[in-house]
């Protein structure tokens, strides 16, 4: 089957546009309401299932369903936006996003709220690569880190503070307001958007998009995220996660075969084949399987053990959401002499020394002596580490490689944690003790892959062998991240 071409407008450089703060606003705060859609439904999962009688595996498919559509999406999403240019796909998903918000909160039985959910994904996985493209094409040296800076932040603090706003929006009126609240946010963001950005870039190239490459790649991802949501709900010696599985994993070992006979790879090798840029896919996807897991079943421990009402778990996190932004914001600049590469271990260590911490949870545990502290170290890990991570692999990254590099950033952030959730409720579910033993036990599983991640950063990294670093990220100092600097 030959591929089909599009037109693209695609920039290449110029220097970030007048109004930056605005363009920024619109592009940070497109990703921090795609991070909070991911999360903000958790605590009204009650409520919704009591209204439409739903079961639990029903249920689950409504905070599921978001993720299957945008993880499926992500790599074609990437491309989307190198072909037809990024302005144009990023408007089209905010706007989707508001359509699909609007459907979903208004809907009247749970198949048209599963719908909308979806439909909310598949927006998120059209906004979020371009938007994070747009980042990287609009902006270079020290503001290319500040902007960096304030979008990882905004990644992790998007995902972090969903289950508190989901709380208050639905303690104070109903579960559709923790959808409709998108609704007037992302028309901002679009009218924003279209202000300052407009709908059509600098310079038109010619792209294929790669049409047999981008299905089987979206089928096998598809086929991913399902086995690993339905390991999440049942295990993974159930037929319904072997099978998808196994068929995600034949459908990736023939992605290079059928990419190979493309003039334009879906996955071009050159995006894999600088060390740097590998280590920062791999030690994104490690953190991201922390990271999920963590607020997953910290959320889980809270509410279980420490017997904490929806509310009171989602404020009980907000700590961890406040040292995330004062890593990014207030370390970084006392450790601005320090490399990026160095800084994202150094990232990882604090992770990993929080995550060990609240391993030694035990049955007369309480919230202000075991967890509070811990919570507050791993963001301020997560907040030196994810920064590096990005800057390091979209600074590195060919201009033509830009769109499907960041999708591959957002499958990194996104599988990642999926990943986590699947795998370690293998230890959540099996071995013997009390109930805080079980999440003891998850918690030091989490510190063994916190230093997986470690030996990878010092490997790709620093390790024997390595080539010299792109001009690009070894060039950009370390910046703090402020609201005067990053407007």
């Amino acid at each position: 089957m030959s591929t089909e071409t599009g037109s693209s407008t695609t920039t290449t450089g110029g220097g970030p546009p007048r109004a930056w703060g605005l363009v920024l606003a619109a592009i940070v705060g497109a990703e921090y309401l795609l991070q909070l859609d991911g999360t903000i439904m958790n605590v009204a999962l009650p409520q919704i299932q009591a209204r439409f009688d739903a079961s639990i595996t029903t249920g689950s498919w409504i905070l599921n369903g978001f993720y299957l559509a945008f993880g499926a999406l992500l790599l074609v999403t990437g491309r989307l936006g190198d072909v037809f240019g990024y302005r144009r796909v990023f408007l089209f998903g905010i706007g989707l996003v508001a359509v699909a918000s609007l459907v979903a909160g208004l809907a009247q039985n749970v198949e048209v709220l599963l719908v909308g959910r979806v439909l909310q994904g598949a927006g998120a996985a059209l906004a979020g690569p371009s938007a994070l493209a747009l980042l990287t094409i609009l902006s270079e040296g020290e503001r290319r880190q500040r902007a960096f800076g304030l979008y990882s932040t905004v990644t992790a603090l998007g995902s972090a503070s969903g289950m508190v706003f989901g709380g208050l929006l639905t303690s104070a009126g109903s579960w559709r307001w923790s959808i409709l609240v998108n609704v007037p946010i992302a028309a901002l963001i679009f009218i924003v958007a279209l202000r300052v950005l407009g709908t059509r870039d600098a310079v038109r190239s010619q792209r294929s998009l790669g049409i047999p490459s981008a299905a089987l790649a979206t089928a096998a991802l598809t086929a991913g995220v399902y086995s690993l949501v339905h390991a999440a709900d049942t295990g993974w010696r159930d037929a319904g996660t072997i099978v998808p599985l196994v068929a995600a994993v034949v459908l990736f070992a023939l992605l290079p075969v059928v990419d190979s006979r493309s003039p334009e790879p879906l996955l071009p090798g050159r995006i894999f084949a600088h060390r740097d840029r590998l280590g920062g896919f791999l030690n994104l996807t490690l953190l991201a399987a922390v990271l999920g897991s963590f607020l997953f079943f910290l959320a889980q421990y809270l509410h279980a053990v420490l017997d904490l009402s929806p509310v009171r778990t989602g404020l009980a996190l907000l700590p961890f959401a406040i040292s995330i932004l004062l890593s990014a914001s207030i370390i970084t600049k006392w450790v601005s002499s320090i490399s990026l590469k160095a800084r994202g271990v150094a990232g990882l260590a604090v992770v990993t020394a929080g995550v060990a911490w609240l391993s030694r949870v035990d049955d007369g545990a309480g919230y202000a002596s075991s967890v509070l502290p811990q919570i507050i170290i791993i963001g301020i890990g997560v907040g030196l580490a994810i920064v590096p991570f990005n800057v390091v692999i979209l600074s590195s990254a060919d201009p033509q490689d830009t769109g499907v590099t960041a999708g591959i950033v957002q499958v990194a952030l996104t599988v990642g944690g999926l990943i986590g959730i699947a795998v370690f409720l293998l230890p959540f579910t099996q071995g013997t003790g009390s109930e805080v033993d079980h999440f003891a036990r998850v918690f030091t599983w989490l510190t063994g892959t916190a230093v997986i991640g470690i030996l990878v950063s010092l490997g790709f990294w620093f390790g024997p062998g390595r080539g010299r670093a792109p001009a690009a990220v070894e060039a950009v100092p370390a910046t703090p991240v402020t609201a005067d600097t990053a407007s």
